[in-house]
């Protein structure tokens, strides 16, 4: 039967260890710090890129503009394939304007007008023109607001619409025709709690903890034919917490998704 070989005590003093764990922690500053500036890089090619590509798209635009009002009738060729055009040029003018929307959510430089308005208010108008809105034929559309909720919210409105828009329109990208869509708020402490729920195809476990990312693109089978930026519910992350407020995400696969936003009530801390 060998031995058992007995332990030796690392022959190290205290200060080794000590000018070891310095020079580590001098190491992580020095990677934390490239790759803050590599990412003020990124945004700063975002920003001058998304800035520097708009006049010439929105001349390109004006073009096609230009080209179907003078078009003849009969030309149905060169009709169609201006549309096709126009198309394009929308999706690019929409892709651009995220980029550079989502460069300063994430440089925090992003202007808010903020004031202070009535929760309940807020949301049934927004609702109310959702409903109105033929883009939402075939979903029924639901407003579910607590009775007692009496809250004011600081927002900028105009932003937080953008937020909501969001949720609404992937409620219908990833939903059939008869899906709910459920606008939901009520009070929890010092804080008020929006919700948008629907009932579509859900998103896998996998995808959950990713879906607020900047361009994460949960299954192909979950976007055919989507020709959004994929940057939106990161723009709506970034614009919450601009509030001083969270944005989360509940789903199950074929049941329907949730999103949650949760903002400080007006003059009180959460």
């Amino acid at each position: 039967m060998s031995e058992k070989k007995q332990y030796e005590k690392p022959k190290i003093t205290r200060e080794q260890l000590e000018e070891e764990l310095l020079a580590a922690n001098e190491r992580l500053w020095e990677a934390n710090r490239r790759l803050k500036r590599e990412e003020e890089v990124r945004l700063e090619l975002f920003s001058n890129l998304s800035h520097d590509l708009r006049s010439p798209l929105a001349a390109l635009v004006s073009s096609v503009a230009y080209l179907k009002v003078n078009l003849k009738e009969d030309d149905l060729e060169t009709r169609n394939l201006l549309a096709l055009m126009e198309r394009r040029l929308n999706n690019m003018q929409t892709l651009i304007n995220d980029m550079f929307l989502l460069t300063k959510v994430e440089s925090a430089s992003l202007q808010l007008h903020p004031e202070t308005v009535d929760c309940c208010a807020f949301l049934e108008e927004f609702f109310y023109e959702r409903e109105a809105d033929t883009f939402y034929e075939g979903r029924e559309l639901q407003l579910d607001i607590a009775k007692d909720l009496r809250a004011g919210i600081t927002i900028d409105p105009e932003q937080m619409i953008r937020v909501l828009d969001n949720l609404f329109v992937n409620a219908v990208k990833y939903s059939e025709q008869g899906a709910v869509i459920c606008l939901s708020a009520c009070v929890e402490g010092t804080t008020v709690v929006i919700a948008v729920k629907d009932t579509g195809i859900g998103i896998a476990e996998d995808d959950i903890p990713f879906v607020f990312d900047r361009s994460y693109r949960v299954t192909k089978a979950r976007t055919p034919g989507d020709s959004s930026s994929g940057l939106g519910l990161a723009i709506a992350k970034g614009i919450v917490e601009q509030h001083g407020g969270t944005i989360s995400c509940e789903s199950r696969e074929g049941e329907g998704s949730r999103f949650e936003i949760r903002l400080p009530i007006a003059g009180e801390t959460a």
